[in-house]
């Protein structure tokens, strides 16, 4: 556990910016390539209705580790409440029908599913980072188990093993990335100033937890 150790002190230096930035910075770190925004749990290829994979408009903001679920519950003006790597935008029916679920396993589009939420195919190995972000940077206030249907690590109870799947079975994103660089950034207006170390390189929670072998983007 030296790495996850070394990991989370690296990580915990940044910017605490605010939930007004967050929004400013998500126009430029979830921006398409055709000047819309990417909505998380959308469907690739779709441009309106439901599943909408980008939109100008019509969006709110997604706290990916819901507020209720944190221990004690996350806010709105500083720490996991307003952590920029795991607030992204999305459709208002996705934000709505998704709650405060927790994540299950599952198969196709994102939707409500045995009493959990499936992120969909498109976004279930972003949402393992994002969560194994969180469990690192804030412990037990954002233990995976609070977050997600699925049995713990064996040697990190505070993991679990839906997580490592989803982070192995789903590559890393142009999207993910391109959050990463600009918040990686303290120079960029509005950045947070660290980066989520799962985006740079999967396999560190291969290293850490075990479970399936993830990409390891450094080879």
């Amino acid at each position: 556990m030296e790495l996850k150790v070394a990991l989370a002190k690296l990580i915990q230096k940044k910017n605490d910016i605010s939930y007004t930035a967050n929004k400013h910075a998500i126009a430029i770190t979830d921006r398409s390539p055709d000047g819309k925004l990417y909505m998380i749990y959308g469907e690739k290829g779709t441009t309106s209705g439901n599943h909408t994979y980008t939109s100008n408009s019509g969006w709110n903001r997604e706290h990916v580790f819901a507020q209720s679920q944190g221990n004690p519950v996350l806010g709105r003006s500083k720490g996991p409440g307003v952590d920029a790597h795991h607030l992204r935008p999305s459709i208002i029916k996705h934000n709505s029908d998704r709650g405060n679920l927790h994540f299950i396993e599952g198969s196709g589009k994102a939707r409500k599913l045995g009493g959990g939420w499936y992120p969909g195919d498109e976004w279930r190995g972003d949402v393992a980072r994002m969560m194994m972000y969180m469990y690192l940077v804030y412990d037990q206030q954002c233990d995976a188990n609070l977050i997600a249907i699925s049995s713990p690590v064996s040697t990190d109870k505070g993991m679990v093993e839906l997580f490592l799947k989803w982070n192995a079975e789903d590559p890393v994103a142009d999207l993910e990335i391109q959050r990463n660089d600009f918040h990686g950034n303290p120079k960029n207006a509005n950045s947070q100033g660290n980066r989520n170390p799962f985006i740079d390189n999967p396999y560190l929670a291969t290293q850490i937890w075990g479970g399936p072998v993830a990409e390891n983007r450094w080879k």
